[in-house]
């Protein structure tokens, strides 16, 4: 039978584990099931083919490469209290929950990866067998940034401020006068 303590600490124990869980995700794949080419990319129009979202159609929003994972918009939703409001947010399902949708037939396909003679990925579907084009990076627009509150000027950053020899002859200086055969008898 357990005693008082032994009972608290488990309860303590696996309430702290649970809430780590909760803010690291689960533990990351081993080097062995790590996918090499993923056939998903953050954009591209899926369909959830098992689990409790079986049948929705929405757009990737989060690949998790070391946990094999993807966030799609809209499904596997969680509640959670944030700053004391109750947000709903997505949460992360496995690779394999989810299929590409062909455009040209505007059908859940399965995929294969083949390579030009560039090297570089082309996503070919294998129903149709039609290329799949992957989604369009979207780049940051920096032309329109202005410069806030604590913005450094590049200028100011890059300017020379520490001099790395006054600080040498400074330190043998140093060392000069604080060897024990440099003192007043």
């Amino acid at each position: 039978m357990l005693s008082y303590f032994q009972k608290c600490y488990s309860l303590a124990h696996t309430t702290f584990h649970f809430q780590l869980n909760a803010v690291r995700g689960p533990k990351i794949v081993h080097p062995r099931n790590i996918i090499r080419y993923w056939k998903y990319a953050k954009g591209d129009k899926v369909k959830v083919i098992s689990g409790r979202d079986k049948g929705k159609i929405d757009e990737i929003i989060q690949c998790d490469r070391l946990r094999n994972q993807v966030k799609v918009r809209g499904c596997n939703m969680r509640k959670m209290v944030i700053n004391g409001k109750r947000v709903e947010i997505e949460k992360k399902i496995h690779y394999s929950n989810v299929q590409l949708i062909d455009p040209t037939i505007n059908e859940p396909t399965r995929i294969s990866l083949k390579f030009d003679e560039n090297n570089n990925p082309i996503r070919v579907s294998k129903k149709s067998g039609s290329v799949i084009p992957w989604p369009d990076k979207k780049e940051r627009e920096f032309k329109t940034y202005e410069d806030g509150i604590k913005d450094t000027a590049p200028e100011v950053a890059l300017a020379k401020t520490y001099d790395y020899r006054k600080d040498v002859e400074m330190m043998r200086f140093v060392r000069q006068t604080m060897t024990k055969y440099n003192r007043d008898q």
